[in-house]
């Protein structure tokens, strides 16, 4: 009898029987396709047979099932079934343990990035906002324009507060602030420099959230010279007595009586607030008392209060048109223009205000740690979904089967995404490990006081899972949607590599983007860090090295300056001293000078000096000569220069501008018909850095009034800091023995202008490692998957005569092309990015090829030997043990 062409039917019904329904056609169709043409080839019989052997194949690793016990919804997912799932990636993380360490460890230290961030930000971002009335309180904030220049200020003149409170009606309230400059405050046995110690208007309690613990608010305020404390500073004063009525002596001569107690205030303020005087008590420090209802003066801070409603653009207007209206000719034409800055951007928006006294922030560092961490979040996601999709072939027949006996490609889809979460859930416990091991570093670094117990709310328990949730599917989504997509005839064929293609064309984006976001990281780091050092290395036209600040601690000392320069010069350790009112880094003048035939005053930088100012400290004359002693008209005639000021006046050169006329009205006038002092330049000093590198060199003037003078420098002989320090501290001590020694070192005290970028800097070079070590954990679990993948080829070549280099080549050699397609995407958006940050510098460097090539050598040495390190194993792997693998 002749054999029938057909397939047993027995076969084809054992098919049915496991073969989900929709995809039976499919798998059948490809089996009678085969079974066709090996009828054609090889005959029936072996047909037939071998048409047997593929259905057995197909079903033998499933345990009986009836097709009409399968579930068909696509989603229904059961206890047992989830259950199901979580035992399956539990086997499968057992199974492939380096994969699971890779993306959990990968993970982790990407959340703990985030979450490390998160807390840094919300904490920066909760200054202010305790104040009951935050948001409709603002500052004053006066740009003052001068010559062409622009200074931004924070400071405001007296008259501005009464002004507006009759003048504007959106002007609900507000209050004036004067700041001391920590001054000494006594009680009997207790002697303090007391920080947060100011002058305000009695509003001040109507206006910020202060609440008192003892007195009233109305009434605590009013008296001359009355005080208010906070409970701190009362203990701090007084133990367990009560502090009311109590008298404290401030600044050596002022007395002050405690009428209030006021709880301490929240670390989350821009004003640090110990004590608080009335702000009449300032007609017992002021002699001239007009100035307290100038519109010149701005040694103010003006706070106001709006009405419910009120426009703050409107009021700016109106406030601008009350200027121009009241105040004196100086600010008629436009010296000051001035706005109002909302309560709560005060901490983050004011990095580039000059005599300022709040704490401050800055709010593009905190765009820049927001990026980051977004950055290093993503990096360890694409880690995820790299390994995720290499290993898919080592998946694809588990998909198969399962799809084959009747899973959906949600149920799939479901346990993906289950595994991702497992994972995921792992990480995120590792990484609030992490973040609370990295905290105090942290604090210590940026001066916080970040907690991670303290700040685990129910919200941010909330926070946490849903960013878990959301960094789940976010790693996971692509490999489950990708692994669920294999078919199950494809599988059975050995055909998914075109599939596999794809997801090896994902892996190449992947990598590429990983590597351009951690090169453009490190270029950044490391313009930050070659700013910083140029800042701190730039020849600042003066030697701040070795200078020794200390200010008179009373009027005596002011006026017998020049016996104790002379005594401090005795001592060999001394090389030089100098009593002045102005220093670099530190407080001076902004005043203004007169030339003759002309009314208005030229608005100008001073330095009240003595003859010995400019060689103790290091400056070099470019045109005329130093003041001194042996000229007795040089204290009331004589005038000195910096070459911008030069500029600014339109003298031309510095020769040219020497025996030029000024007048300065004189602040204290020994002669009260002569308020002004009239003299002559008699030299011009070579430009030098007062002020930090962020603002550019301004007209200043030099020149002797000695009833200025605060402080005295001496400069130091390197070797004899210490002796040095002792022996002032002796001669302090003797002349005001009531007052503890105080001193700076100028460079310290110019240090403190850089403070901010410091932070930023030590915490950029932190996360932008965290990332780059996040990437190359990923390349090594790739350059593992693919040395595994190609064991056989590797064994196969060093049989052939391969050499280990060339084989750790080739190996290599396609990382590397991705990595410098991720440096050359990076460079351009580095170059521009960083050139932004260096604007807030008026002195910065300038961005260098080098630097990119720097990075650029940087990521591919680590990508090299993070790959290499696999590579040299694989390739040192005895030929005959890889030709065994399987």
């Amino acid at each position: 009898m002749k054999p029938t062409t057909n397939p047993p039917r027995w076969a084809d019904q054992l098919l049915s029987w496991f073969c989900a329904p929709h995809l039976l056609e499919e798998v059948q169709g490809d089996l009678y396709e085969r079974f066709q043409r090996r009828v054609r080839v090889f005959g029936v019989e072996t047909a037939r047979r071998q048409y047997v052997w593929e259905v057995l194949s197909f079903i033998k690793p499933f345990a009986i099932k009836r097709k009409s016990n399968q579930t068909t919804s696509p989603f229904i997912f059961s206890h047992d079934m989830i259950k199901n799932y979580l035992k399956i990636a539990i086997r499968n993380l057992q199974r492939q343990r380096l994969y699971a360490v890779i993306n959990v460890l990968g993970l982790a230290v990407g959340l703990a990035c985030c979450l490390t961030i998160y807390l840094f930000i919300k904490d920066e971002l909760r200054y202010d906002t305790f104040h009951e009335k935050a948001d409709r309180t603002y500052r004053l904030r006066n740009d003052r324009i001068s010559e062409g220049r622009v200074n931004h200020m924070a400071r405001s003149a007296p008259a501005y507060g009464p002004a507006m409170n009759a003048h504007i009606p959106e002007v609900e309230k507000t209050f004036r602030v004067f700041s001391f400059n920590d001054p000494l405050v006594v009680y009997n046995n207790n002697r303090f420099k007391q920080t947060g110690f100011i002058l305000a208007d009695s509003t001040i309690f109507d206006i910020l959230t202060l609440p008192l613990v003892r007195g009233n608010k109305e009434e605590v305020l009013k008296g001359q010279g009355s005080l208010v404390i906070s409970e701190s500073m009362a203990e701090r004063y007084f133990g367990k007595e009560d502090p009311i009525n109590k008298i404290l002596t401030v600044d050596g001569g002022l007395k002050m009586r405690i009428t209030g107690v006021m709880k301490d205030m929240p670390r989350h303020s821009h004003l640090e607030l110990n004590a608080i005087g009335s702000f009449s008590t300032l007609r017992d420090i002021i002699s001239d008392h007009a100035r307290l209802e100038n519109w010149g003066w701005q040694q103010m801070f003006t706070y106001v209060l709006l009405t419910q409603g009120a426009d703050p653009a409107k009021v700016t207007d109106k406030i601008t048109d009350m200027v121009k209206r009241y105040a004196n000719p100086d600010q008629r034409d436009d010296a000051y223009r001035t706005s109002l800055q909302p309560l709560k951007d005060i901490y983050l928006h004011s990095a580039e205000l000059e005599y300022d006294i709040a704490r401050k922030g800055n709010i593009r560092y905190v765009y820049a740690f927001a990026i980051v961490a977004l950055f290093t979040l993503l990096i360890a996601c694409f880690n995820f979904m790299n390994l995720s999709t290499a290993r898919s072939m080592q998946r694809a027949k588990e998909v198969g089967l399962r799809k084959s006996i009747g899973a959906q490609r949600s149920q799939l889809v479901g346990q993906f995404l289950g595994e991702s979460m497992v994972l995921t859930a792992l990480a995120m416990v590792l990484a609030i490990g992490l973040t609370a091991a990295v905290l105090p570093v942290l604090n210590n670094w940026a001066g916080k006081e970040l907690s991670l117990l303290e700040a685990l709310s129910p919200m941010l328990l909330l926070q946490i899972l849903g960013a878990m949730l959301v960094v789940g599917l976010l790693a996971g989504v692509y490999p489950a949607f990708f692994l669920s997509a294999f078919q199950p005839i494809k599988v059975l064929k050995g055909t998914i590599e075109s599939k596999a293609q794809g997801g090896y064309g994902l892996r190449k984006t992947l990598v590429v983007v990983q590597f351009a976001v951690s090169t453009a990281l490190i270029i950044g780091a490391g313009v930050v860090y070659y700013q910083l050092n140029y800042v701190q290395q730039k020849n600042l036209g003066f030697n701040k090295e070795q200078l020794v600040i200390m200010p008179f601690q009373t009027d005596e000392m002011k006026r017998d300056y020049k016996s104790i320069k002379q005594e401090l010069l005795q001592n060999p350790n001394i090389e030089s001293a100098t009593a002045c009112y102005g220093l670099p880094g530190g407080i001076f003048a902004g005043d203004g000078v007169r030339l003759p035939g002309q009314d208005k005053e030229v608005g100008i930088s001073m330095f009240l000096i003595d003859p010995d100012y400019i060689p103790t400290l290091g400056m070099e004359m470019v045109a005329g000569r130093n003041l001194s002693d042996q000229y007795g008209t040089d204290a009331e005639e004589a005038f000195i220069l910096n070459e911008t000021a030069v500029k600014s006046l339109g003298w031309g050169s510095p020769e040219q501008a020497l025996g030029k006329e000024m007048l300065w009205p004189k602040w204290v006038p020994s002669n009260p018909a002569d308020t002004l002092k009239r003299g002559k330049v008699i030299g011009v000093v070579k430009d030098f850095h007062y002020k930090s590198l962020h603002q550019k060199i301004e007209p200043l003037v030099l020149h002797v009034h000695e009833p200025a003078n605060y402080t005295m420098v001496a400069r130091v002989r390197p070797e004899k800091m210490s002796a040095a320090l002792d022996f002032l501290k002796t001669k302090w001590e003797t002349r005001a023995p009531e007052f503890p020694f105080e001193y700076e070192i100028l460079d310290q005290q110019f240090a403190k202008f850089y403070e901010s970028e410091q932070i930023f800097k030590k915490l950029f070079l932190l996360f932008t490692s965290l990332s780059v070590f996040i990437a190359c954990l990923g390349l090594l679990g790739l350059a593992t998957f693919m040395a595994q993948q190609r064991t056989k080829e590797i064994g196969i070549r060093k049989v052939m005569g391969a050499s280990v280099p060339g084989i750790v080549l080739l190996l290599s050699k396609d990382f590397l092309k991705l990595i410098l397609i991720g440096i050359i995407i990076a460079s351009p958006l580095a170059w521009y990015f960083m050139n932004q940050w260096l604007q807030s510098f008026s002195y910065r460097i300038d961005v260098q090829w080098w630097m990119f090539a720097l990075a650029g050598l940087l990521v591919v040495g680590v990508a090299l030997l993070t790959v290499s390190f696999q590579s040299i194993k694989a390739a040192l792997m005895n030929p005959i043990q890889s030709l065994r693998s399987e």
